[in-house]
């Protein structure tokens, strides 16, 4: 339990730096939404673990039943797929032919997640919540990931939006599938992996807003 609890803390704290960073530089008016949405993302990461760490410190236990601390991540993750999904991904793809190549191959990110998760958690004798849990959280990662690889290797357009996000978009992939690989450590009950995958999910999250700050500056240069 002491090394679950450091990792949800270790976790916690870097989403709430990463949030409070996005909260300042980001919440002001004539702002671009597309940073904010980010920003709501680390902060559903940092409140979700918030409540996690908790949860362990009272009731002592995570994954046996449902609780709130998941609907972090779910929303974490319906954050950065909103923020790609409609207005910044038309304005990359107008829907023709001669960009078709590009909306067929990002579909290997939804299709390695999906493959993962019946690996791990549909093959296995798994319980039922756990991969109903796991499930919904995949669903979600599959949408974002889509769009993360898509606009990763899309051609530039005007005013090098695409090309300027690229740096944002490899992390913000590693970040969803890290998610993936905590259910994998959490479920496996190996609280060294959980370690390790918090270590690295925390690094994505102190690094996600300032690269999406990068990137918006040399679109507005």
């Amino acid at each position: 339990m002491i090394l679950s609890l450091i990792s949800n803390i270790v976790t916690c704290l870097c989403a709430f730096i990463g949030f409070i960073y996005g909260m300042i530089k980001f919440f002001r008016p004539k702002k671009a939404v597309y940073a904010q949405m980010i920003t709501l993302a680390a902060g559903c990461m940092a409140f979700g673990r918030l409540y996690q760490v908790v949860r362990l410190l009272t009731i002592g236990d995570i994954v046996e039943r449902f609780q709130l601390g998941v609907l972090g991540v779910i929303g974490s993750l319906i954050f950065l797929f909103s923020a790609n999904y409609g207005v910044m991904d038309s304005l990359a793809d107008d829907g023709t032919k001669k960009f078709k190549k590009y909306r067929i191959i990002p579909l290997i990110a939804p299709l390695a997640a999906a493959v993962i998760y019946v690996v791990f958690f549909v093959l296995p004798d798994r319980p039922k919540l756990v991969r109903i849990v796991a499930g919904i959280i995949t669903a979600v990662i599959m949408g974002a990931s889509y769009f993360n690889l898509k606009h990763l290797i899309f051609p530039d357009v005007d005013f090098g939006v695409i090309n300027c996000l690229k740096e944002y978009n490899i992390i913000a992939l590693i970040f969803e599938f890290l998610c993936i690989a905590e259910m994998i450590a959490y479920s496996a009950e190996s609280e060294i992996a959980q370690l390790v995958v918090s270590i690295l999910m925390g690094v994505s999250l102190l690094l996600i807003v300032p690269t999406v700050e990068r990137g918006i500056q040399k679109w507005s240069t």
